[in-house]
């Protein structure tokens, strides 16, 4: 995706966040972050040809300005539950994962220094 399109796309979430004048629900806020997530993995050059889809950000705690999720994400065949957590201020919505979370999207990626067998 292009720079200009998420800029645009994060302006938009902004108005509907200033418009709204409160936090969205659980719901919401994890379709938010799943999006934002997919986007990541989509424009990200580590991630881009990976395959992964979020399916799901389900949110399990928190509250105020920070909260606790899963994140379900579909690569190559199976579902892998990521722990995540996600902050939001009434404008900005930032999601976090430990550096190793998601590990298993290079795993299976032949490195090029990667003997071919014969």
């Amino acid at each position: 995706m292009r720079p200009a399109t998420l800029r645009l796309r994060a302006a938009l979430l902004t108005l509907v966040f200033v418009l709204a004048g409160c936090y969205p629900g659980p719901e919401k806020l994890g379709e938010l972050t799943r999006t934002s997530m997919q986007q990541r993995f989509r424009s990200d050059p580590q991630f881009k040809d990976s395959g992964a889809e979020v399916v799901r950000v389900q949110v399990t705690g928190g509250g105020d300005k920070r909260f606790e999720a899963v994140a379900s994400v579909l690569h190559a065949g199976r579902t892998y539950e990521v722990p995540i957590t996600i902050l939001i201020d009434g404008i900005n919505l930032e999601w976090l994962a430990d550096p190793a979370a998601f590990s298993f999207l290079s795993a299976g990626k032949p490195t090029a220094q990667a003997a071919i067998p014969r």
